[in-house]
């Protein structure tokens, strides 16, 4: 018996009902088996210890006693985890885990026998696993830890093996024969200090702010070559969080479009927000339906829960929670994710010598000063990008915890630079010279230096003197309202491009559309914390700008009349 194969077939058969990145998943297990222990791929898949790993957790009871019945999806997910090794060592070949699952599906049974077995069946280490659930509330790392809880307690009364093995407390449970450990804890780095994990378990990952507590769970595994740290989560309404920046990331590698051997993702979601009106695609999100008692449950609730938020308007939460897509938090976006993200281009185009009008906003202290910059590249395109200045006057550490953006990162990518004046205010010099920069390593023809007039007079002086063409953009929607509507049309037409700029991205999800009385949009943002200064600073560039073909057509067309007209009496 193979079940980790059988799920893999029947999904791709159609048997089983999947969306893509299922699909992908499976496939790629199966890939995987026909190049197993090559050159390049130095893994194999021992099935009798996935089977193993499955009939244990099969053993298990169900938190109210009866027998458990695993679905082949959670056959899947053990046997992966527990079938997949090293083929030098034996050890376990996936260190990180990304299972995304839309709620009610079982989660935190699935994270509590992932547990069970690295509890009281792994072999490496011999003595002192430590197996840690965390989660963004206390409350929320024992629900797993709880349901583990109870599945050996109901063990242990039945067998006095197990009882004389198990030491049950009600924040600890001890593996008496190898002297290891399950632990929950919150996701307080100062509480996972000394910590050196065998498993890391991290639940409802799309509330973190930060990667605080990954990479503290992560530098925990240094010493420790068998271990996992597995995300286990449902998505989320946070677009700037580490969990999406990583979904997107392993949606590549199951796309194959990017490499990573050693991370196993699977991640269920409706293929469109549309198919959520089709009860017979729900499953593609919901695995646990392909149990015909519970589907039919979950479908009555699910379906009451749809003509409740189609009634409020608020189906944001709903495609979240019971159908695991991430979706903006505000039904207000102005752009969403995925239309960005559907135009960014992998390569920089060709920048010498070009056009450029360049948008600046500015910020002393709380906000980013940024600088845009709009290129024509031709065939009526626009190439845009961005780059943003950091102020640190409340110290660095507290401006990262409050925004949710690791700077330090951003700025090693250099998407961003940090101020090092003392006092952490903006040193507006320091933006003054990337421009000129900028525009002297491309030989760029400046058409206009496009800038909102607030706290902008210490630069102007500057930019005379360099000889640049500056153009206030006055602030509200008399000015930004066309240009606002515009700039997402052409973005949506292909006439706007972009490379990857996580800080820019990070923006354009923040930004929202805001209407005056007479129904004329600007964007604005959801939250103070908010960060949208480098989409504002582009929006000036383009409001200056988006006309630029128009106009060049236009001066064509009056050369052309001229040239052709015959000036002879």
């Amino acid at each position: 018996m193979d079940r980790t194969k059988e799920y893999c077939n029947k999904i791709l058969s159609g048997d089983i009902l999947a969306g893509k990145k299922v699909k992908q998943a499976c496939q790629r297990h199966l890939n995987d088996l026909k190049r197993q222990r090559t050159k390049n791929f130095p893994y194999y898949f021992d099935n009798e210890i996935a089977e193993k790993a499955i009939n244990f957790v099969g053993m298990l009871p169900t938190t109210d006693g009866k027998e458990l019945h695993l679905e082949l999806f959670q056959c899947f997910v053990i046997g992966s985890l527990y079938g997949w090794r090293e083929d030098d060592t034996g050890y376990r070949r996936f260190n990180r885990a990304f299972i995304s699952i839309a709620r009610k599906n079982g989660k935190s049974f699935l994270i509590s026998v992932i547990g069970a077995v690295a509890l009281l069946m792994e072999s490496v280490p011999a003595r002192g696993r430590q197996i840690l659930f965390t989660a963004n509330s206390s409350k929320q790392a024992y629900l797993a830890f709880d349901q583990l809880q109870n599945g050996l307690k109901q063990v242990a009364s039945k067998s006095p093996y197990m009882r004389r093995r198990l030491k049950i407390l009600n924040s600890e449970i001890d593996d008496l024969d190898s002297d290891s450990k399950a632990v929950p804890l919150a996701t307080d780095t100062s509480s996972l200090d000394g910590y050196n994990p065998t498993l890391g378990i991290i639940d409802e990952y799309h509330k973190a702010k930060t990667r605080a507590v990954y990479d503290v769970l992560k530098s925990g595994t240094i010493q420790q070559p068998n271990s996992l740290i597995a995300v286990i989560s449902t998505s989320g309404l946070e677009l700037n969080s580490p969990m999406h920046e990583d979904y997107e990331y392993l949606s590549k590698v199951l796309a194959g479009k990017e490499k990573a051997e050693r991370y196993f993702a699977l991640i269920y979601e409706l293929d469109e927000d549309k198919e959520v009106f089709d009860q017979a695609n729900w499953i593609k999100a919901n695995p646990l339906m392909s149990n015909k008692v519970i589907a039919k449950t979950m479908t009555e609730q699910i379906q009451s829960d749809l003509d409740i938020a189609i009634k409020q308007n608020s189906l944001n939460s709903l495609l979240v929670k019971n159908f695991n897509r991430w979706c903006q938090a505000s039904e207000n976006s102005y752009i969403a994710s995925d239309d960005w993200q559907a135009h960014e281009i992998k390569k920089k185009p060709d920048l010498n010598k070009r056009d450029v009008f360049i948008g600046v906003d500015l910020s002393k202290s709380s906000d980013l000063t940024a600088v845009s910059w709009l290129v024509p590249i031709g065939n009526s395109k626009f190439y845009v990008d961005s780059h943003a200045f950091v102020a640190t006057k409340y110290g660095l550490d507290q401006k990262i915890k409050t925004d949710g953006i690791d700077y330090q990162t951003l700025e090693k990518l250099g998407e961003c630079d940090i101020t090092k004046l003392d006092s952490g205010v903006i040193d507006y010099d320091q933006v003054f010279n990337y421009i000129r920069e900028t525009v002297g390593n491309y030989n760029l023809n400046v058409k206009g230096v496009c800038y909102d007039n607030w706290s902008f007079n210490y630069l102007l002086p500057k930019f005379e003197k360099a000889g640049y063409p500056l153009i206030e953009v006055r602030q509200g929607t008399k000015t930004l309202s066309i240009p606002t509507k515009r700039f997402k049309d052409d973005l949506f037409k292909g006439n706007i491009v972009h490379t990857e700029n996580k800080l820019l991205a990070y923006n354009v999800n923040n930004a929202i559309l805001k209407y005056d009385s007479n129904n004329n949009p600007m964007i604005d943002k959801a939250r103070h914390a908010n960060r949208i200064d480098e989409i504002a600073s582009l929006m000036n560039a383009y409001t200056v700008g988006y006309e630029y073909y128009d106009k060049q057509e236009g001066a064509k067309a009056d050369n052309d009349y001229y040239e052709n007209y015959s000036f002879e009496l």
